[in-house]
């Protein structure tokens, strides 16, 4: 396996998991669960959904940080954080009241409650970053350093084509440093 350019570990658009910009947060989890079902064997499953505006374009991805972070009260509140300061409410009487919801310890069933109806927009990490198909593969892994990201935009003259994934990097890195190995131990 030479693994030497993005293109090299991509995943392309069409095969991976999709919700359009109007879906809700339930609309995303029951996409990634059906493509988790669907997953090739020997091949990682998906751990996030590609976002989709309305002309198809992909904008942004909701992965397993993302939904943890729209269950929590804060994320949810800090949306609507200029309308409550057009209304008059200041930063300490928000984090006060933010502090007083935590002291509920909802549990895993109230939070998801809290959730699942909210449009996917809330929860979407927006891609602002890609990567060309051509760039070397040590490129991509510094990006997704750099950027502390699980996957990264895969693009072709400006248009998105796909992803690499941190899982499809490891595997990879897996495999060439056993290969690797055994080569070493045959020069013995």
């Amino acid at each position: 396996m030479n693994i030497k350019e993005a293109g090299d570990l991509l995943v392309p658009l069409d095969e991976y998991p999709i919700v359009d910009s109007s879906a809700t947060v339930l609309d995303a989890v029951v996409r990634l669960d059906e493509s988790r079902q669907n997953t090739i064997t020997g091949k990682q499953p998906y751990q996030s959904v590609l976002v989709a505006d309305k002309n198809g374009k992909i904008i942004g991805k909701v992965g397993q940080f993302s939904l943890l972070k729209v269950m929590e009260p804060r994320s949810r509140v800090s949306n609507d954080q200029n309308a409550l300061k057009r209304a008059g409410v200041s930063d300490g009487l928000m984090e006060t009241a933010l502090d007083h919801f935590r002291s509920f310890r909802l549990d895993l069933s109230e939070m998801c409650l809290g959730a699942f109806k909210l449009p996917v927009s809330m929860a979407m990490t927006p891609f602002v970053e890609h990567v060309d198909i051509n760039s070397p593969i040590s490129d991509v892994i510094h990006k997704m350093l750099e950027w502390r990201a699980l996957s990264v935009l895969v693009t072709e003259n400006n248009i998105p084509i796909g992803l690499v994934r941190l899982s499809d990097i490891c595997d990879a890195v897996l495999k060439q440093m056993q290969q690797a190995n055994t080569f070493d131990s045959k020069e013995d």
